[in-house]
């Protein structure tokens, strides 16, 4: 009995003082200036948080969002992504782990992925592979598989019908090969330049 008059008290104690707490910040947060009445020094930047999802389904994507693990989506949009994507088409800022799309994948920034698509695959940076009817990446380290295959630099290999790049150090194996920084910009079958 004795115990739970003590716990009944340290309880109201508790509220008490989270109620009295409660009523100080209130006349406080009424006294405070306007956003626009601050002085351009006082304004505070609003910080954006992020939500970090072990397993994420949805039908679109936030943008919010860091995944570790598993996203299932339609249309896929996400910070970053650590883990597995399959979604009909996928979408992120920085993506290092695999991508599995019906129609395309897309990551803007770094990709240290493998990226699979029935249609497109694009990365800014890559390094990894691109399996898809159409492959694009700004830079690129690793394999592109695919119909058309593009880069502005690309280190590794590209296998194609069209091979299309600035510059490379590596093989393109296909029916057009275009190295538009070689002296032989254009050669059918297999292209190469094993030069810096």
């Amino acid at each position: 009995m004795k115990k739970s008059i003590v716990a009944l008290f340290a309880c109201l104690a508790v509220a008490a003082g989270a109620f009295a707490q409660q009523q100080e910040e209130a006349p406080a947060a009424a006294q405070e200036p306007t956003e626009q009445e601050r002085q351009p020094e006082q304004r505070q930047e609003r910080v954006e948080t992020r939500t970090i999802a072990p397993v994420w389904f949805a039908l679109q994507g936030d943008e919010t969002i860091d995944i570790v693990g598993l996203r299932l989506s339609a249309w896929g949009k996400c910070q970053n992504l650590t883990g597995v994507d399959l979604a009909i088409g996928g979408e992120a800022v920085n993506a290092y782990g695999l991508q599995l799309a019906l129609i395309r994948n897309k990551v803007i920034d770094r990709a240290g992925a493998l990226q699979i698509a029935i249609g497109a695959n694009s990365a800014g940076e890559l390094s990894g592979m691109q399996v898809g009817l159409l492959n694009e990446a700004i830079v690129a380290k690793g394999l592109q598989i695919g119909l058309l295959n593009s880069t502005n630099d690309i280190r590794g290999l590209q296998i194609g019908l069209i091979n299309s790049t600035d510059s490379i150090y590596g093989y393109q194996i296909g029916l057009i090969n275009v190295i538009r920084s070689s002296p032989v910009t254009f050669f059918p079958i297999i292209n190469f330049v094993l030069e810096d």
